[in-house]
């Protein structure tokens, strides 16, 4: 007998996975790959939104047809600021352009002068200008520097609406893929923000549904109930509001750590805390939560790479190593930073990178410490008395340096780390109601 169950596609920057959940929460199976990006027209990267829309059609085909289980509910977490932009006959129409596009300078000098100032436009909607991470802004880009391509757009979608569009035919609009830094909402007015009426990009975007509203399908005279698609990292907020009765933090880990806490009692942030690196993003419900982030997993990525090669060690060495006290003790002596950030704020860096290590343990718990440094800031700014359980979720949760060496910075804490990184994924199937 099959077993009834709820398949969620998780499309990460880094990796593509897919799982297959029972109504239990149990994992009965699961697959990942790894899509390289493509080239827009700047030769930049791109997603290649062919081949992951591609690869989840043939799985999906596959799993339907399986013997061992019955899909019965399907849904989309998938990462933010993204768009796909669509033209009449709901094809795409322009390279989904990566978030670390680099653009012309001053193309938002405009933008301020119509909607700003800058400080107070940031306050409204809960985010430092950090240009096409602003995924918002990427349609006044499209708009006012790629004319002829903006003329073909009449559909825009964040990433996980459209990967939804593609298996439904719907298209929506979703409070946390809106509320993803996105400089589209005003948390004052709790609405679009004005800009958005006035450019007409209000025409472009779909109605807004809530994430747990679903589209009924017919699959090869199967019937499914297709979920509308949820930002990633807000998914990953939802197994721990099942969990927890008190108030936590959340660090949801990966090519991003974004930190969260979803229990705010004002609705907007001050320049100060704007100032300082927090944003604002939206639960399913519209609510605000606090957050940041720290493009620690990318980071981390690079810097690891490099050890690797000068140390002669295999592809995942790290991921096998115990936190020592004794390096550990030698480091906290020494006080001295080594790394030199490709993608982080450089501010406490040396001039020249210094990787003068006696051994590949010693540099990454150097590199660990460094970057927890970087996290600890992030986290108080959220926070003047941080709550007493952090949960970790994500691909540094089964870290034993990250962990113990969170421990050491929060000594006061409870520190409970979610080995399984597919929190988003879980997140994307509870919100359906078709697990507990």
């Amino acid at each position: 007998m099959k077993t009834n169950c709820t398949l969620v596609f998780d499309i990460g920057k880094t990796n593509q996975k897919y799982f297959v959940f029972d109504e239990n929460r149990g994992v009965l199976d699961k697959g990942q790959t790894n899509i390289p990006t493509i080239v827009d027209e700047d030769g930049h990267p791109a997603e290649d939104i062919k081949e992951i829309v591609q690869w989840m059609t043939t799985n999906f085909e596959r799993l339907l047809n399986s013997d061992l289980f019955e899909i019965k509910n399907a849904n989309i977490s998938g990462h933010g600021a993204t768009f796909v932009h669509l033209d009449s006959e709901g094809e795409v129409v322009t390279p989904v352009y990566d978030y670390h596009k680099p653009i012309e300078e001053n193309t938002f000098d405009s933008f301020y002068h119509k909607y700003g100032p800058e400080a107070n436009f940031s306050i409204q909607t809960g985010s430092k200008n950090v240009e096409m991470l602003n995924s918002g802004k990427q349609i006044y880009w499209l708009k006012t520097k790629r004319p002829e391509l903006f003329e073909k757009v009449k559909h825009s979608l964040h990433l996980p609406q459209y990967l939804s569009y593609v298996f439904t035919g719907k298209m929506f609009s979703e409070y946390s893929s809106i509320g993803c830094h996105t400089d589209l909402w005003d948390f004052e007015k709790q609405q679009y923000h004005q800009w958005v009426l006035k450019e007409g990009i209000i025409d472009l975007l779909p109605p807004i549904a809530r994430a747990n509203e679903t589209v009924s399908l017919d699959f090869s005279g199967k019937k499914i109930n297709f979920g509308i698609g949820i930002h990633d990292s807000s998914a990953a907020l939802l197994p721990y509001f099942k969990k927890s009765e008190a108030t936590f933090l959340l660090i949801s880990t990966g090519t991003w750590c974004i930190t969260f806490n979803p229990f705010v009692s004002n609705s907007v942030f001050s320049q100060a805390e704007i100032n300082n690196g927090a944003i604002a993003y939206m639960k399913i419900d519209g609510s605000i939560v606090k957050t940041s982030r720290l493009f620690m997993g990318q980071e981390h990525k690079i810097q690891v790479k490099k050890l690797i090669s000068q140390f002669e060690k295999p592809e995942l060495y790290h991921r096998n190593l115990k936190f020592n006290n004794q390096i550990f003790n030698s480091i906290k002596e020494k006080e001295t930073n080594h790394f030199r950030w490709e993608y982080l704020d450089l501010k406490d860096c040396p001039e020249q990178e210094d990787l003068n290590f006696n051994s590949f343990e010693e540099a990454y718990h150097q590199l660990m410490t460094e970057l927890m440094s970087l996290l600890e800031e992030k986290i108080l700014i959220l926070y003047d008395e941080p709550p007493k359980t952090f949960f970790v979720d994500g691909g540094f949760s089964d870290n034993d340096i990250f962990l113990k060496l969170l421990k050491i910075k929060f000594y006061n804490q409870v520190i409970v780390s979610k080995p399984e990184a597919y929190g988003s994924s879980l997140g994307a199937a509870i919100v359906m109601g078709s697990i507990i």
